[in-house]
C-alpha cells in the first residue's frame, strides 16, 4: 500500500496550470478592537494592523476586511456618528491612509465596513432631527401612528412622535426615501475611495435599508450607490450582508452588489462537519449556484465559515481541531471569494454573547500587540496556544491553514472553477465530493467529513494529489476528516 504525505500533495497540486490565470484573494476579517494594539492602550487600532501586515502577507492573505472604524459610542462601532472620520481610539486618517498604502505594497486589498442602514442616536443628524422644524428631521423615519408596532421609539423632545430603529433604540434608521440622505451616503463612500484609496466596502445590513421584504427598493438604492462608487473607482468591490433565502440574495447579485455572503453555505459547512455526513451538501450548493447563474452568469460568491456575528466554528465543533481543519480545507477548495475571521488560524474559540465572539487575538504571552480591552473568556492560554508557540510547532493548526491558503492562491481552479456534482465515485454518507472546472484545469475533490475511517472505490482517472490521512492502491482509504484531490483529464 502506497502512502502519500501532505508535502507531496502540496508540490504536485502546484503543478496545475496557474500561470494563465490568477486566484481570487483570500480575505481576512479583522475585528479592529481585538486584533493588534499599536500604541499600548490595550485597544486594537490601525497602527497595530499595519504592524502585522507582514504576518498577514506570510500567511498568504490577499485582502483584509476591517470592521467599522468610524467614531461611535459603542465598542463594536456599528453605530456611526461621523461617516467621514476615524474613531480617535483607532487612529487618524493619515494613519489609515498609510495602512492602505502599505497593504497595497504587499499586494493586500483593503475593504472597510460601511454601516448605512442606521446611525448612532448620538449622530449630529439625529440629534438635530429631534428638534421642531429641523431640516434634518427627514433624514430619519418618523411617525405618530405607531401604536402596537415594534421598533418605534419616542422622540426625547416630543414623546408622541416616534422614530424607527430596526436593530436597537440607539440605532435609528436613516430615511432613504429622502434624496439628501442618499447623496450624503454616496458622498461618504466616495470620500474613502478618493481620500484613502480603499478597494471597496462590506455593506452592513444591506437588505435593511428598506424593509427586508422590499427587495426592489433595496436593490434600487444599492444599484444607485454602486453606480456612484464605480464613477470614482471602476473596480470597486461591493460585498453585501444579505442574510436571507437564496432567491432573494440572487436579486442583489444581478444588479446592485458584486457579491453577497453565502450564509446558507456557512450553516451547511458547520452542520455537515458537526454531523459527519456529506449527504446533500454538493447538490444543495450546486442548486444555489445554478440559481445565481440565472440572475448573473458570472456571479461572485462570498464564502466563509463563521464571522463576528456567529459562534466561532472551533467552538461549534467543541474544540475538535480535526474538524476545524476539515472545515477550512473544505472552504479553501470551494469556488468564490473566500473570507476567514481573525484567529481562525490559531483555533480561537468564542460563543454568544457577541463580546466573546470577538476576543483579543493571542500573539504571545508577553507580546505588546495583545489587546486587553476585555479578559478572554474562551481563547486564553489554557485553551488556545498563542501564535508564537504555534510557529515553532510544524503540527500546529496554524500551518494547516497556511498550507491550504498557499494551495488556493497557487491554483485558480479552486476559487474560480465551476462546481459540478460528480459521478466518478460512489457517494457514501460521510463523503462530500465535487468537481471543479475552470476552462484550464479540472479536479475532483473528495472529503471524508466523518470521524471514521472509510474505504471508497478508486475512480479510473488521471493523476492524484493526496492530503495527509489518505492512502491509495486499488481503493482509497481515508482517515477521519481527510481530503484527496484528483486532477481530471
Amino acid at each position: 500500500m502506497k502512502k502519500y504525505l501532505f508535502i507531496c500533495f502540496l508540490i504536485s497540486v502546484m503543478g496545475l496550470n496557474a500561470q494563465q490565470n490568477q486566484s481570487l484573494p483570500v480575505f481576512y476579517q479583522i475585528f479592529v478592537r481585538s486584533f493588534a494594539d499599536g500604541n499600548g492602550d490595550g485597544v486594537g487600532d490601525i497602527n497595530g494592523i499595519r504592524q502585522k501586515l507582514t504576518y498577514l502577507q506570510q500567511l498568504g492573505i490577499k485582502g483584509i476586511w476591517l470592521t467599522p472604524i468610524h467614531p461611535s459610542p459603542t465598542y463594536h462601532k456599528y453605530d456611526v456618528t461621523d461617516y467621514k472620520a476615524i474613531d480617535p481610539e483607532y487612529g487618524t486618517l493619515e494613519e489609515f491612509k498609510l495602512l492602505v498604502q502599505e497593504a497595497h505594497q504587499k499586494q493586500i486589498k483593503v475593504i472597510m465596513d460601511f454601516v448605512v442602514n442606521h446611525t448612532s442616536s448620538e449622530h449630529p443628524w439625529f440629534k438635530a432631527s429631534t428638534q421642531v422644524n429641523s431640516p434634518y428631521t427627514p433624514f430619519y423615519v418618523w411617525n405618530f401612528d405607531t401604536i402596537g408596532r415594534k421598533e418605534w421609539y419616542s422622540n426625547p423632545r416630543n414623546p408622541q412622535q416616534k422614530y424607527y430603529a430596526f436593530f436597537w433604540e440607539r440605532m435609528p434608521d436613516l430615511n432613504f426615501d429622502y434624496q439628501p440622505v442618499r447623496d450624503a451616503i454616496k458622498d461618504a463612500g466616495a470620500f474613502w475611495l478618493k481620500e484613502a484609496n480603499i478597494d471597496g466596502f462590506r455593506l452592513d445590513a444591506a437588505q435593511h435599508v428598506y424593509d427586508a421584504s422590499d427587495v426592489i427598493k433595496n436593490n434600487e438604492w444599492w444599484s444607485e450607490f454602486r453606480t456612484a462608487m464605480r464613477a470614482v473607482k471602476p473596480d470597486v468591490l461591493l460585498i453585501g450582508e444579505v442574510w436571507n433565502k437564496d432567491s432573494i440574495v440572487a436579486t442583489y447579485l444581478k444588479s446592485s452588489l458584486d457579491a453577497s455572503f453565502n450564509f446558507d453555505l456557512s450553516k451547511a459547512i458547520t452542520h455537515h462537519i458537526s454531523s459527519g455526513t456529506g449527504k446533500g451538501f454538493t447538490e444543495r450548493l450546486y442548486a444555489i449556484h445554478a440559481l445565481y447563474k440565472t440572475y448573473k452568469p458570472d456571479f461572485l460568491d462570498a464564502i466563509f465559515i463563521t464571522n463576528h456575528d456567529q459562534d466561532r466554528y472551533h467552538s461549534i465543533f467543541g474544540g475538535d481541531e480535526a474538524k476545524s481543519k476539515q472545515a477550512f480545507t473544505l472552504l479553501m477548495t470551494l469556488p468564490g471569494l473566500s473570507f476567514m475571521y481573525y484567529g481562525e488560524e490559531i483555533g480561537m474559540l468564542g460563543k454568544f454573547p457577541d463580546e466573546y465572539r470577538r476576543e483579543p487575538f493571542l500573539w504571545n504571552t508577553k507580546d505588546v500587540s495583545n489587546t486587553t480591552w476585555q479578559i478572554p473568556r474562551y481563547s486564553n492560554l489554557n485553551t488556545v496556544k498563542p501564535l508564537a508557540a504555534q510557529l515553532t510547532d510544524s503540527n500546529a493548526i496554524y500551518y494547516h491553514y497556511k498550507r491550504w491558503i498557499a494551495i488556493r492562491n497557487a491554483n485558480p481552479v479552486f476559487s474560480k472553477g465551476n462546481l459540478l456534482p460528480t459521478q466518478l465515485i460512489t457517494q457514501t454518507p460521510s463523503v462530500i465530493a465535487y468537481e471543479l472546472h475552470d476552462g484550464i484545469n479540472k479536479v475532483l475533490v473528495i472529503h471524508n467529513v466523518s470521524a471514521k475511517n472509510i474505504t471508497i472505490s478508486k475512480p479510473s482517472i488521471g493523476n492524484v494529489w493526496i492530503e495527509q490521512g489518505v492512502s491509495v492502491e486499488r481503493k482509497i482509504e481515508m482517515q477521519p476528516n481527510s481530503t484527496i484531490i484528483f486532477k481530471l483529464p
